[in-house]
């Protein structure tokens, strides 16, 4: 194989802004590999440390299907900007899709200008509520330093939660971290773990790092056809670089493991994602788009109706 190559380009949810480029890690050769060590325990971050700390509390549980409503602190008020009506008044009584859609806004500076402390706030409260894609945008956060202190323990803590829900990008991420170490020391055999999770459902930069683990040993047991396989996935996705290290591979693989990988690759079918691991609800037509609700209709007041005309008894009796 090539020199130690790049190893750990992170996805995200949409086209985001630059803040949230991906950071790389390099897989160390075979002979260099660290051994691998237990996840270190995760730990809150201090208050003090911490600018604009997003509180870690449990989801609250679904009623009826739906997500919570979140608790919006009185006064609190959005920018006209940030949208219309209708998103502004669901976001303040406290939807949480809603509340996910004002953190995208300011995230991404979307109709003005980007805030990543407020992205911070609304992503929080979208997130006690258990909307998975706010989990991984906060696990983002706290591996980038974005608004908060970077803190690898707090950027695994959202990404374990997101990734639990199927998120594959979190499970990704979570490699990242793992494979990176954070400063702990690298962790490759979970690192290999949740690639392959991720690699299961289909995220090409985990297929190109499972080809790179599988062609050094690092994590697993070394693999060609394994490597030759993931390699193969991720260059149909388009991954040229990928490519390349499949042929260097298959120029090392016998005839018989060759047929076998490659009969594995035509067999192989992305693991689906669930919905709401990676989508978030919105009104038909788009918070946008959504009309605003109508006010109930005035009612009418009613038709006078006319008078009875006298009968002859009382005609008779007011003439006299």
């Amino acid at each position: 194989m090539t020199s130690p190559t790049p190893l750990g380009r992170q996805s995200n949810d949409s086209p985001a802004p630059n803040t949230l480029d991906s950071a790389q890690v390099t897989i160390p050769p075979a002979a260099a590999a660290a051994p691998a060590m237990a996840p270190a325990a995760a730990t809150p971050t201090g208050a003090n440390d911490v600018t604009g700390a997003i509180p870690m509390t449990a989801a609250p549980p679904l009623v009826a299907g739906k997500l919570a409503t979140i608790q919006i602190p009185a006064g609190e008020k959005l920018p006209d900007a940030i949208g219309g009506p209708v998103l502004r008044a669901a976001a303040l009584k406290g939807d949480p899709n809603a509340a996910y859609e004002v953190g995208v806004r300011y995230a991404e500076g979307k109709g003005l200008a980007a805030n990543l402390d407020e992205a911070a706030k609304w992503y929080g409260r979208a997130a006690q509520a258990g909307v998975v894609p706010a989990l991984f945008r906060l696990g983002t956060f706290y591996e980038k330093g974005l608004s908060v202190k970077r803190d690898f323990d707090m950027a695994r803590r959202y990404y374990v939660q997101a990734a639990e829900r199927g998120n594959a990008k979190a499970m990704h991420n979570l490699a990242v971290l793992d494979a990176d170490g954070g400063g702990k020391g690298a962790d490759y055999r979970s690192a290999a773990q949740w690639f392959r999770k991720a690699g299961d459902r289909g995220v090409a930069d985990s297929q190109v790092n499972l080809g790179i683990l599988y062609a050094r040993g690092i994590g697993v047991e070394q693999n060609l056809a394994e490597s030759f396989k993931w390699f193969s996935l991720a260059a149909a996705q388009g991954d040229a670089d990928a490519g390349r290290k499949r042929d260097d591979i298959a120029k090392r693989l016998d005839p018989q493991s060759l047929a076998a990988a490659k009969l594995a690759i035509q067999t192989f079918t992305p693991e689906p994602q669930p919905g709401d691991a990676i989508n978030v609800t919105a009104p038909a037509g788009g918070w946008d788009g959504a009309p605003a609700q109508p006010q109930p209709a005035a009612a009418k007041p009613a038709a006078a109706k006319p008078a009875k005309p006298a009968n002859k008894r009382t005609a008779v009796l007011a003439a006299h």
